[in-house]
């Protein structure tokens, strides 16, 4: 399992450095999400969600780099605390197929891990790509590396699915649906995002998002599905 994880491992650190390479097309799209909440009185809570989305559109790559934490408390207790952060890198081949190539982490101890970590490659095609509609879909498989909170481990070869939609609803309104699911004999993974964006001006836009993570495998007495509603700030750059 080593061996096999090691040279893939190795092509995600060395993505950046081949995206730098390549002549620069659209160069790069950025925008972080900020949104925090807090109460005090009868009851002491803090929210935190933060969000960041890196994007290099280049004639042949294509990187996206995205991070994010969430992170809550109630009465000086922590009730969820979670990290998310991911990187890949798209070789297109045609003007609608490319070949990627995806490094993920994840941890969240309130749904059973320490740490979970995955590598896979797959084929991905934009189905609908028009000024105001984008639909994609990617297929792939590989490896993912799971510690529980219980300090056991289990590491599985895995399959990969995910979609992605971005609606131009209107000058400043922008509809998001993002689908994705990866697992083995050892459990499924999936998580999706749904999202409506406003502009506010050419940089900052208010952004409300329903988030649904399932995990069909949890250590008892952890709840198999979180669901989180959002409400955000984005600025874009």
């Amino acid at each position: 399992m080593k061996k096999t994880t090691l040279p893939l491992m190795t092509l995600l650190l060395l993505a950046p450095f081949t995206a730098s390479c390549e002549e620069t097309a659209g160069g790069w799209k950025n925008n972080i999400e900020l949104g925090a909440v807090k109460t005090s009185g009868n009851t002491r809570t803090f929210i935190v969600n933060a969000k960041g989305k890196f994007v290099h559109e280049g004639i042949k790559l294509r990187d996206t780099i995205m991070g994010s934490a969430n992170n809550s408390t109630d009465n000086n207790r922590t009730t969820a605390e979670t990290y998310d952060a991911s990187l890949q890198e798209d070789w297109k081949i045609t003007e609608r197929d490319y070949l990627f190539i995806r490094y993920g982490f994840q941890s969240d101890r309130f749904a059973g891990f320490r740490r979970r970590t995955s590598e896979t490659i797959g084929y991905g095609r934009d189905l609908i790509k028009t000024d105001s509609l984008h639909w994609k879909a990617e297929i792939g498989g590989g490896l993912r590396q799971t510690r529980f909170i219980n300090n056991s481990k289990k590491n599985e070869a895995i399959m990969r699915g995910a979609t992605g939609l971005n609606w131009k609803v209107s000058d400043s309104a922008v509809f998001t649906q993002d689908l994705s699911t990866e697992g083995g004999k050892n459990g499924w993974a999936t998580e999706s995002i749904t999202a409506l964006q406003h502009a506010i001006n050419s940089h900052l836009a208010s952004k409300i998002s329903l988030k649904v993570d399932h995990n069909s495998k949890v250590i008892a007495p952890v709840k198999s599905t979180d669901i989180e509603t959002a409400i955000t700030l984005v600025v874009s750059f």
